[in-house]
């Protein structure tokens, strides 16, 4: 029966493909968010609704730059 041999780059591989996929998902998750806060604006007025849509444009921006970060440097 042959031995299974898992080395230390196939751990990391794994690990960097575990980061970037759990990355893109935020990255989708952040643009349905996004989507919402438009939605939730055109029927919804409030005070506050230009803060909260800067809120979600910011969520939006730091997971593509989180996504890209782990992309470019894991």
């Amino acid at each position: 029966m042959p031995e299974l041999i898992i080395d230390q780059n196939f751990i990391s591989i794994l690990f960097k493909a575990f980061f970037v996929i759990g990355a893109f998902f935020y990255l989708i998750y952040s643009g349905v968010v996004a989507k919402q806060i438009v939605v939730m604006k055109k029927t919804l007025i409030t005070g506050f609704s230009n803060i909260i849509t800067l809120i979600g444009l910011i969520n939006l921006i730091m997971a593509a730059l989180l996504l890209f970060a782990f992309i470019l440097f894991l």
